[in-house]
């Protein structure tokens, strides 16, 4: 009766279709329990291998983030602590998780694979989707970056590296927590989170809400994350199977200000993005074990060109919206402006990602092991502007609109690796084979082929020397083929991009300090991107991009080992990249505008009775230029310093049963003005404060 009453408030937590938990921003990240395992970080095990591995032995570059690591840097969100990481460029069109475009060592956001609990995030319309994650913050164990193409474990997709976000293990004690947030432009956050046993099952829930006015006119939003997950082990006839289930939601509405194009600066965009997964791990042996995973990714999302949408978090939107005549024309009353007579309202479309992975892992001896699988990714959408003619689809909620076009590829992947260690030397070798099919009479079916191999050779107790070389794909989305809209024409002829990555590094352990150093190379071939020719303002889905590209990554950390000293940690990281390309006669949007250099310093000090300290420093570099007025303009190099002062009292509070937390953050403390994306302005100082609380 117990586990009927579970499947059916887990099956009601998703049948949820509007639901509407907004929060997003967390002014601070609290306190590790003093009960909770510290994660030493050369055990973590990374999925840098279909038969993973450990931080240490990872045969790849790969940077682990913990959950304590996570809760004491000085962030708001995911996009803002992913943006520390050198080799990572996280170009935000909106700060606070709104909207941010992830990549990984000089490639596009589309080439970067997006992972939560196993589940692949990448949304097949448009990559601009991908960072749209039903995850709070406070329920994440550790994120996983991989640094270069990893197509044999993780399949298509993952073409210059993979983002893998682990969520903490649900408990079987009872823990929750609270915290709260304002600041500057309206900013209101309230989260929360809490777990504990239900009879035999365990379950965790995660939730934010968040909204703000806006830095500037038009970039108002409300943004919510929630996340559910129940757990179980079970005992079957000596066999020992696990078996996680998991639903996750996020939606987004936002003031859009010359996101896509300064043509028609006044853009309006909501989105949802729904996730509901089976994770399991049969262990036939002590040398035999079965894992499988299925999960479905649905998404909406509603562009408006011309904002037609009231403003949210107290914004007055009266001077940017439209509202649309009886005669089906757009028109804003503030200055008597209408709308292009070719624009007949917003694009709408609804996406939906099934992906199932089966995996066998054997290992023979001490010595040899064995992985094979394979996974199946079907992707379909109905739209009223992407695809071809299918059946009409009414708009819920919209009167008098449809969705009369639609599409869907399916892919079946198949990999095989193995793994031989002795000593001192690890050495993977593998193969990935992928049938892609999409339904249309204009693409053929397509083959591609993915070798690894790679390994690693521990010189000393202390310094290993790692190396790889590999192949990775990237499929076009359904934005790439068949967008036709204000200016930019997809192309069905697309062909998949390609790219042999190349990689050496070493990696150093000391003590409390831990450096790595890494060279990698890759050379890319039929790079899709939007280019524009002189004289044409039209931007094109184009296959004539290609890319050679090589550079250096560089990191240094330390960690005190007592908490009364006063330096209490401190991180360097670098990456330089230089490019190279045939002379082109056409400007590229994507491709060839990547950072060739960042730096990320950040340190945090012990100030005194409870009191810390952290401060953090980014500066970057990007090759690359935009348009504006009518001008080509290079970006500028910028520096941004970000600030946190908290209050955390060793014993916590109310005899030591709540850890607890007081900041006050400053970020973008300069004050510098600044561009991720051409034209799109980003927040200059930015104070909030807040409080954070745990039971325990």
């Amino acid at each position: 009766m117990k586990n009927s009453l579970l499947v059916a408030v887990f099956l009601s937590l998703f049948s949820i279709a509007h639901a509407q938990e907004f929060g997003q921003r967390k002014g601070f990240r609290g306190i590790v329990p003093k009960k909770e395992k510290t994660v030493i970080l050369s055990e973590a095990e990374v999925s840098t291998a279909p038969l993973g591995e450990s931080y240490a032995k990872a045969s790849r570059h790969v940077v682990v983030l913990t959950a304590k690591e996570i809760q004491e840097l000085p962030v708001q969100n995911i996009n803002e602590l992913l943006d520390m990481v050198s080799g990572v460029d996280m170009r935000q069109r909106g700060p606070l998780d709104v909207q941010g475009d992830l990549s990984i060592r000089g490639g596009s956001f589309d080439q970067t694979l997006i992972l939560v609990n196993g589940a692949r995030m990448n949304n097949p319309q448009t990559g601009h989707h991908n960072m749209n994650l039903p995850v709070p913050l406070a329920i994440i164990d550790r994120i996983e970056i991989i640094h270069g193409g990893a197509a044999n474990a993780h399949g298509i997709g993952a073409m210059t590296g993979v983002v893998n976000i682990v969520l903490k293990k649900v408990g079987r004690k009872l823990n929750a927590g609270y915290s709260a947030t304002t600041g500057q432009h309206d900013l209101i956050n309230s989260s929360f989170y809490c777990g504990m046993p239900l009879g035999k099952w365990a379950f965790q829930l995660g939730h934010q809400f968040q909204q703000t006015s806006g830095y500037i006119a038009n970039t108002d939003f409300t943004s919510g994350k929630l996340f559910f997950q129940l757990a179980r082990d079970w005992n079957f006839r000596g066999l020992k199977p696990h078996v996680q289930l998991f639903y996750g939601d996020n939606n987004k509405a936002f003031g859009a200000q010359n996101y896509y194009t300064t043509a028609f600066p006044d853009q309006f965009e909501a989105t949802t993005t729904k996730l509901f997964g089976l994770n399991s791990i049969l262990p036939l042996s002590d040398q035999t074990t079965i894992t499988f995973n299925t999960n479905l990714v649905s998404g909406t999302d509603r562009f408006e060109l011309y904002r037609e949408t009231d403003g949210l978090a107290g914004f007055d939107a009266s001077s940017i919206a439209y509202t649309r005549l009886s005669s089906g024309r757009y028109y804003r009353a503030f200055d008597n402006d209408t709308a292009a007579s070719w624009y007949s309202g917003p694009n709408f479309h609804r996406t939906a990602a099934m992906n199932s992975t089966l995996r066998i892992q054997h290992k023979w001896n001490i010595e040899h092991s064995t992985t094979l699988g394979m996974t199946s990714r079907s992707d379909q959408i109905n739209s009223n502007v992407l695809g071809e003619d299918d059946e009409t689809v009414v708009v819920p909620g919209w009167d008098g609109y449809t969705m009369t076009k639609g599409m869907w590829s399916a892919d079946w992947t198949y990999f095989l690796e193995h793994r031989f260690e002795r000593e001192r030397l690890k050495i993977n070798g593998g193969l990935m084979v992928n049938d892609h099919y999409i339904a249309t009479a204009l693409a053929p079916q397509q083959w591609f082929w993915a070798p690894t191999l790679d390994g690693t050779y521990r010189l000393t107790t202390q310094g290993t020397v790692f190396g790889t070389i590999n192949r990775s794909v990237r499929y076009p989305n359904f934005t790439d083929l068949y967008y036709n809209r204000g200016g930019a024409q997809g192309s069905i002829t697309l062909q998949p991009e390609t790219a042999w990555n190349y990689e050496l590094g070493y990696k150093f352990y000391q003590g409390r300090v831990h450096w790595t150093g890494v060279l990698f190379h890759r050379q890319s071939k039929d790079l899709i991107d939007w280019v524009t020719y002189d004289g044409d303002p039209t931007a094109y889905a184009s296959n004539i991009t290609q890319l050679n590209l090589t550079g250096l990554e560089g990191a240094w950390q330390y960690r005190a080992s007592k908490r009364r000293q006063r330096l209490q940690k401190a991180n360097v990281t670098a990456t330089v990249m230089n490019g190279r390309t045939l002379e082109v006669d056409f400007s590229s949007l994507y491709a060839l505008d990547y950072l060739q250099a960042k730096v990320n310093a950040r340190a945090t000090q012990k100030l005194g009775l409870g009191l810390f300290a952290t401060y953090s420093i980014t500066v970057q570099d990007r090759v690359g230029t935009y348009y504006s007025g009518g001008q080509e303009i290079d970006y500028d190099p910028f520096a941004l310093i970000d600030l946190k002062v908290y209050y955390a009292p060793a014993g916590g509070i109310f005899k030591r049963q709540f850890p607890f937390q007081a900041f006050i953050n400053v970020n973008n403390a300069l004050d510098a003005a600044y561009y991720d994306r051409g034209n799109v302005v980003q927040p200059g100082r930015w104070i909030s404060t807040g409080f954070e609380f745990r039971f325990r």
